[in-house]
């Protein structure tokens, strides 16, 4: 099957030709070449990182307070002591609800909050919704050091290492009607 990568578009090029008494003519050529993928750019991606990030922060706080009047509902005041271990946990609560939201976003509606208002969603090689085993691998590759660094490339490491790519919803039409893999089944619960 056809990839993103190796997707080739015909196009026609004009070059100088000489004719047998020397006048210069434009002459038209047909090429196949390359037709890389329109993915995000720097910009729209810090854009849609920080409306992640507010919501996120909301998620966390939302589930801070569930936790919170649930132990005040069972009457164990003292584990909301800034020395209990119930506070101790709490401060670590952020890692699994940002790979919970990174992961069922990604992995159920084929973008996440940021790239949804924003108009972009995430595709695989084919051009496809990405599967819930690559969402898990972009959101694992998010953890690795530094990794937001390579975000001032044209793609992530966790779009490279798992073989995504984050698209406008139109280029991602365009993309599948050029592989040919375009079906009504294949469309996010959310175009």
């Amino acid at each position: 099957m056809n990839t993103i990568e190796n997707l080739k578009v015909e196009k026609t090029v004009f070059k100088n030709q000489r004719d047998e008494n020397g006048i210069v003519t434009k002459v038209a050529e047909t090429k196949m070449v390359g037709r890389p993928p329109e993915v995000v750019s720097q910009g729209v991606r810090f854009g849609y990182f920080l409306i992640d990030v507010v919501f996120f922060y909301i998620i966390t706080f939302i589930v801070g307070m569930l936790i919170g009047i649930i132990v005040v509902a069972t009457g164990n005041v003292e584990a909301l002591r800034p020395d209990s271990t119930l506070i101790g946990v709490l401060n670590y609560i952020g890692y699994p609800i940002f790979f919970l939201y990174y992961a069922i976003s990604e992995g159920l509606g084929g973008a996440t909050l940021g790239k949804l208002i924003c108009g972009y969603t995430v595709i695989d090689e084919h051009a496809n919704k990405v599967s819930f085993s690559k969402a898990l691998l972009r959101t694992v590759c998010r953890y690795i050091p530094f990794e937001s660094f390579s975000c001032f490339g044209e793609r992530g490491w966790h779009d490279t290492l798992s073989k995504t790519y984050v698209v406008k919803r139109s280029e991602k039409a365009e993309l599948q009607k050029l592989l040919g893999s375009f079906s009504e089944k294949q469309e996010d619960l959310l175009d």
